[in-house]
């Protein structure tokens, strides 16, 4: 059973008395969605996911406050004890490690301060993902149904994650990148360009990366967004983990596909490459990774990609386009056009 059908978000769409049949994670995101349809009648003139999100946070009573230092991190929590907010005084031992975002329930707001306070940690690299916090915020706030909690935390984890963080994830990926405003932009183009284009004008405080993840997703033609980093094969990777590799040499890692962003049509027309298959050293993703070249865009065959024992994938025609982002190079295929 997978984390978004475990009891615990069985037990959220039932507090929220949604239907139960089916995936009950579907149930709300589907909720959410149409908490922020109400929302969007009332402001018409809203054009964009980063316009929504304020709103959204006015609406549901949070305040985003960013820190950037450890210094403001210290300014902060001084300033909201000094006013009675003493939850506040865990707030440097809260936001360690993987936590990037931290709300509480105010326990001593005046009239007219709004009930919440999320704090969103942009201390070093944890800034770039500051867009996807403050909507992983918003999403505990859009389920919220124990009125008792005082205190929500945003875990980048890199194991097991509590089932609720998975779901506010799902919801946060969902509503930061709303379809509503991300189809009436995306066109006929398919390229990295675009996925600029479109992060600029509708959410520029969100990375490249979950940009072209939203836009990959959403596109009406047939494209793929995949992730290569080096990694090993999945029997060398169980053979390391329990120690079997006896007096051998550790298996060194390759370049492979770490993660696969499909469009809707894109499988049922050929366009798929499996998790975990290595990058062919002819790819313009292999030679991006070595240093080879910084930027490219290129015409490939999916041919070109196979397994160890010879078994090929379909000859289709493909244009490539990748970059480099930090340990991994992203790509983008799409079909060439006929």
């Amino acid at each position: 059973m997978g984390p978004l059908h475990n009891q615990k978000i069985w037990n959220i769409a039932s507090a929220l008395h949604l239907p139960t049949n089916g995936s009950p994670a579907d149930a709300i995101l589907m909720y959410c969605v149409e908490r922020a349809g109400a929302m969007l009648a009332d402001f018409p003139d809203c054009a964009t996911p980063s316009e929504l999100l304020d709103i959204m946070a006015a609406t549901l009573g949070t305040a985003f406050e960013v820190i950037r230092s450890d210094d403001e991190l210290l300014a902060l929590q001084k300033r909201y004890v000094q006013s009675g907010e003493f939850g506040f005084a865990a707030l440097d031992k809260e936001l360690h490690g993987d936590v990037y975002g931290v709300t509480y329930r105010r326990m001593a707001s005046c009239t007219g301060e709004r009930p919440f306070v999320s704090v969103i940690d942009c201390r070093g690299n944890k800034a770039l993902k500051s867009y996807f916090t403050k909507w992983h915020e918003i999403g505990h706030l859009l389920i919220l149904t124990d009125q008792q909690r005082s205190i929500y935390k945003r875990t980048h984890a890199r194991g097991l994650k509590d089932p609720e963080e998975t779901l506010v994830d799902v919801i946060a990926g969902h509503m930061g990148f709303l379809p509503r405003f991300l189809l009436a932009e995306i066109g006929a183009d398919i390229s990295f360009a675009d996925v600029e284009r479109i992060r600029l004008k509708l959410c520029p405080e969100a990375s490249f990366q979950s940009s072209a993840i939203a836009y990959a997703k959403n596109h009406h033609l047939p494209c793929l967004l995949i992730e290569a980093k080096l990694a090993l094969k999945k029997d060398e990777e169980a053979d390391l983990l329990q120690g079997s590799l006896g007096f051998y040499d550790p298996p060194s890692p390759k370049l492979r596909v770490q993660m696969i962003v499909p469009s809707r049509d894109s499988r049922d027309n050929g366009l798929y490459i499996p998790k975990n298959y290595r990058v062919p050293e002819a790819s313009v993703i292999h030679r991006i990774h070595e240093g080879m070249q910084e930027y490219g865009p290129a015409s490939e065959c999916l041919s070109l990609w196979g397994t160890s024992d010879g078994k090929r994938l379909g000859t289709l025609p493909i244009r490539v386009e990748a970059r480099q982002s930090f340990d991994s190079v992203i790509a983008l295929l799409s079909l060439m056009e006929a």
